[in-house]
């Protein structure tokens, strides 16, 4: 392996994880805003989609007082005592100052669990991945130094074992 693609991976072990845990950190950013800061309205379910057998996705409608109606998404546990349909009300947060921030008060934005656990993830993921790197790197250079030194004592051992020309 080379210098140049050692600093590749090692850009790429850290830059990816970086970029991925900026974006997950604005996003709790905007939770936490929201849990805080957010006026609570009341909206309505547009559409149910059954994704699975343990998950619904909820689709929403609402229109702030400043506003154009603006559309969200959430998902929760497939469950009889929330079993969601057309029309439903559903409780959403959304911030004065900007609007096309919001999310429904059950099921919306990214939680404080989560996202540490996500953060654990990606710094494990970093981690391993420049140690894999560095220890490649490192261990390829020296196999390729031995068998120089070993090709070189060699033709020295075939060069001395020959008879000298007369």
């Amino acid at each position: 392996m080379s210098f140049e693609d050692l600093l590749g991976l090692l850009a790429g072990f850290v830059g990816l994880p970086a970029i991925i845990l900026s974006l997950l950190a604005r996003s709790r950013r905007v939770t936490v805003r929201l849990e805080q800061q957010g006026l609570l309205i009341q909206g309505k379910v547009t559409f149910v989609r059954r994704r699975s057998g343990t998950e619904n996705w909820i689709y929403y409608a609402f229109r702030p007082a400043e506003g154009p109606e603006r559309q969200g998404v959430f998902t929760e546990p497939s469950s009889p005592a929330m079993n969601r349909s057309p029309g439903s009300s559903v409780d959403v947060l959304y911030l004065a100052d900007a609007p096309h921030h919001h999310m429904a008060v059950v099921g919306g934005g990214l939680t404080h669990q989560r996202f540490l656990l996500v953060a654990a993830l990606l710094v494990c993921f970093s981690l391993l991945g420049v140690l894999v790197a560095l220890h490649s790197y490192f261990t390829r250079e020296q196999r390729h130094e031995l068998p120089r030194h070993a090709d070189v004592r060699l033709l020295h051992r075939t060069r001395s074992a020959q008879p000298a020309p007369a």
